[in-house]
């Protein structure tokens, strides 16, 4: 049934043919299916289902999911709060399941605290569990930073021990607020500055914790999750409020429990230590450090070791342009790089594509005796291109040499993901078919070859992978097909 039958008009339409048979359909159904079919529609639809049945005039105060944000167009958010404000006492179910509460206001929302406060004292009394507030007081993505319009979270909501879900955007949490969740099971901020004080009540207090996501965030410069049940921990785009006077933006990360790990987005000019996450079984690297200044000055050499021997243990792992990045000018420079990944079986390389890129691939890859499963996603970036042309010896080494006998040996399934250009020179598309070349020679059990075009100056090059030849007795399946972009 679509969207348009189950409007209140048609409903009510459905009533009077009903009443016209002399059968009421409507006040047949059981009262927890009503209540069960409100409490899946914003409360501002289902306080207008009174008009449908007699029987329903009252079904929408004994709603279990509170789902608040304006569902009708032209509302202002003065005529929204009022509504929430004046339905929300009516209420008469025991127990709030789930509060979610989205909206915008061009008024500061710190005039509304009162209000707010008074709202989530009412669920919180009905010890709801899943908690979503997305309380925007502009229409300005970046205007979270003015510190006067965030609502700020009350006490008796930082320490509510009926909490198992909880999620928030561009709330504020005073210093002097104490965060104790002792039920809480997943946690995301969005929008959020985190005092090291805060993240140590968060880590100490929340025994129960099994998922932890930031994003679009700041403040604290440890995070240690020691819990043995948080095993999922995701960290996304590092953001300086306006006027952030803080110190040095760096952090250290140590989960030992973790099974599950991911850092995306930006975090440039933000330091990143990866200590004990010996429990991985999944890693997402996929970040990047990128501003104003040339690489070399913005990464420590080191950092692509020490960050690859915490993940080392990970059986799936994902890695991004910055690592191959480093690891070919580490090998230009002649420099030692020794890569530990002799646990990794699925492997991801997200590269944008560049001569000197492919020999870290190379190097990369030399590392990997376990690996069943390879996926290498090459970008094209014109301005890339120049950057890395530009004052770099040739490459003196070749991919026969740089690669370990045996490394590929049980590889099993390679996929390759490509977005080319004209613009790319031919010694590149060249790099790219002796790199081809190599894996295939040394792939010598390879059962499965895929190759994506994500667009179609793919073709020509495509073609000269096609024609290489594959050592390997197995059966080899070609499949071409057409995805959108990914990020590297």
């Amino acid at each position: 049934m679509g969207e348009r039958d189950r409007s209140p008009l048609n409903c009510a339409k459905r009533v009077k043919i009903e009443a016209e048979t002399g059968i009421d359909w409507i006040s047949a159904l059981p009262d927890s299916l009503i209540v069960e079919i409100l409490s899946k529609i914003p409360i501002t639809e289902a306080c207008t289902t009174t008009i449908l049945s007699k029987r329903w005039q009252n079904m929408w105060t004994c709603i279990h999911d509170l789902n608040c944000y304006p569902s009708k167009t032209g509302w202002s958010a003065k005529r929204f709060i009022s509504f929430i404000h004046n339905a929300l006492p009516l209420l008469t179910s025991y127990k709030i399941e789930s509060f979610t509460l989205h909206f915008r206001s061009n008024i500061a929302l710190s005039n509304y605290s009162s209000k707010l406060n008074k709202w989530l004292q009412i669920v919180l009394k009905k010890k709801v569990e899943n908690l979503d507030l997305d309380l925007r007081a502009c229409d300005d993505f970046f205007d979270y930073y003015l510190d006067s319009d965030l609502y700020s979270l009350p006490q008796e909501l930082c320490s509510s021990s009926s909490l198992v879900k909880l999620k928030f955007k561009f709330c504020k949490i005073p210093e002097d607020r104490k965060l104790n969740w002792t039920s809480l099971k997943s946690l995301t901020l969005t929008f959020v500055l985190l005092s090291d004080e805060h993240m140590k009540q968060i880590t100490s207090n929340c025994h129960h914790l099994e998922s932890f996501k930031l994003c679009y965030f700041c403040g604290f410069h440890r995070l240690h999750l020691t819990s043995p049940k948080c095993t999922t921990l995701e960290l996304s785009n590092h953001t300086h409020p306006l006027n952030y006077m803080g110190d040095e933006c760096y952090f250290e990360i140590v989960a030992p429990y973790v099974q599950h790990f991911r850092i995306s987005g930006n975090f440039d000019g933000v330091g990143i230590r990866l200590g004990d996450l010996s429990s991985l079984i999944h890693a997402d690297l996929t970040y990047n450090l990128y501003d104003d200044r040339g690489l070399d000055d913005v990464i420590d050499k080191s950092i692509v070791k020490d960050h690859l021997t915490s993940v080392a243990c990970a059986n799936e792992l994902i890695i991004p342009s910055l690592y191959i990045e480093m690891i070919s000018m580490l090998i230009l420079q002649k420099e030692d790089v020794s890569l530990p990944l002799m646990e990794c079986k699925r492997l991801t390389i997200n590269s944008w594509i560049s001569k000197y890129t492919f020999l870290g691939i190379v190097r990369l890859l030399s590392s990997t005796p376990c690996l069943e499963n390879l996926t290498i996603h090459l970008k094209v970036d014109c301005t890339f291109l120049n950057y890395w042309c530009e004052d770099m010896d040739e490459l003196e080494d070749n991919y026969v040499n740089i690669f370990i006998i045996g490394s590929l040996r049980n590889l099993k399934i390679l996929k390759v993901i490509l977005q080319w250009s004209p613009l790319i020179e031919d010694d590149t598309a060249t790099e790219l078919t002796e790199l081809m070349k190599c894996l295939f020679e040394h792939a010598k059990y390879l059962e499965k070859l895929v190759i994506v075009a994500e667009n179609s100056d793919c073709s020509e090059v495509i073609q000269s992978l096609l024609a290489l030849p594959r050592v390997s007795n197995s059966t080899v399946v070609v499949s071409l097909e057409s995805v959108a972009g990914v990020e590297c």
